[in-house]
């Protein structure tokens, strides 16, 4: 058995720990789930998003540059007026929070659990305490709903109660933009269902959407792995299953310098209109996040009644974009 645990006193110390180590807590808040999974397309936020702390509202710009050339006349100066033009775009971050209930045989199945890891020599209990180990359990959580649920699949309710109701996500916003005509119908290929059979024709739809001026910049191709999946498959059998072809060798749309970005939360049913790989320019996302100590809270309480401890914690996070007009996707009529 392990040395006694005290839960009144645990949380104490949780709370006096997670006070302690607020600000590397929250940072792992933010970049735990969100860090994808090594050497696969599923990458980091932060390496396609734009990060942007803040702890209330703001500006994603849209800078425009209008036709400023004109003949070389020396002997006369003809401004153009309001060259450059500047459309702001708002942004903000929304309250979340966790409320979680731990039972005391919950806590003490936790706590056998780290305490086993430290008999067997895998955790030094005086650099990793207990207090951080379950704080990091519930990170590990709350980072991938953000990511797989919310970020992707969700529509903000203020009085919500589940992981998509967190926030506006992806699907959200796009269907929003097409209804506003902001993503234009020049942005939009009509594309068959992807399938093994056809994805290489339908995801070249998309890229022949996209301008001369944009093709050859830093491009992403956000979708499902069943998508990547399809044309990984319809590569190979259309050109032939040389090393080259493999699948693990397709990182990019061929042709093109776009990569692929599996996105965990993206699934390929029920999502009408968004049947779709989406392509936009990197870093055109943003993930929004407070770094405010004052809009920060992580605390445990203890109720001896029914000798549970109470998780508290506030947070504040949002996602966005900042231009319509660099996304390049499909319509499944």
């Amino acid at each position: 058995m392990p040395d006694a645990l005290d839960l009144s006193l645990l949380a104490t110390t949780a709370t006096d720990y997670a006070r302690a180590e607020k600000a590397p807590i929250f940072s792992k808040l933010i970049g735990s789930g969100l860090s994808g999974l090594p050497n696969t397309p599923i990458k980091p936020i932060d390496e396609f998003m734009m990060m942007i702390p803040g702890n209330d509202e703001v500006v994603l710009t849209e800078l425009y540059l209008e036709s400023v050339v004109q003949s070389g006349a020396k002997g006369t100066f003809n401004p153009t007026n309001d060259a450059v033009r500047i459309k702001p775009k708002k942004a903000k971050v929304k309250p979340c929070k966790v409320d979680l209930l731990f039972t005391e045989q919950k806590i003490l199945s936790l706590y056998k659990s780290w305490y086993g890891q430290v008999r067997g020599g895998k955790i030094d209990k005086t650099s990793y305490p207990f207090e951080e180990w379950v704080i990091e359990h519930v990170l590990k959580r709350v980072s991938t709903d953000l990511r797989q649920k919310a970020l992707i699949n969700g529509t903000r309710n203020d009085a919500g109660t589940t992981p998509e109701q967190a926030m506006d996500g992806l699907f959200v916003k796009l269907a929003a933009a097409k209804t506003a005509g902001t993503i234009t119908a020049a942005q939009i290929a009509t594309i068959a269902a992807i399938t093994a059979a056809n994805a290489v024709t339908e995801f070249e739809k998309i890229v022949d959407k996209i301008p001369t001026e944009y093709f050859y910049s830093d491009l992403i191709c956000l979708c499902p792995l069943a998508y990547k999946k399809a044309y990984e498959r319809h590569y190979r059998a259309t050109y032939g299953t040389t090393p080259y072809n493999a699948g693990y060798n397709k990182q990019e749309i061929e042709g093109t310098m776009i990569e692929f970005l599996v996105e965990p939360g993206m699934a390929t049913t029920g999502l009408t209109g968004f049947e779709s790989p989406i392509i936009t320019t990197r870093e055109n996302f943003a993930w929004l996040y407070d770094d405010e100590s004052a809009q920060t809270r992580l605390e445990f309480d203890y109720s001896k009644r029914d000798r549970s401890l109470a998780y508290v914690m506030d947070f504040q996070v949002g996602f966005d974009w900042a231009l319509d007009s660099l996304f390049w996707l499909g319509d499944v009529p």
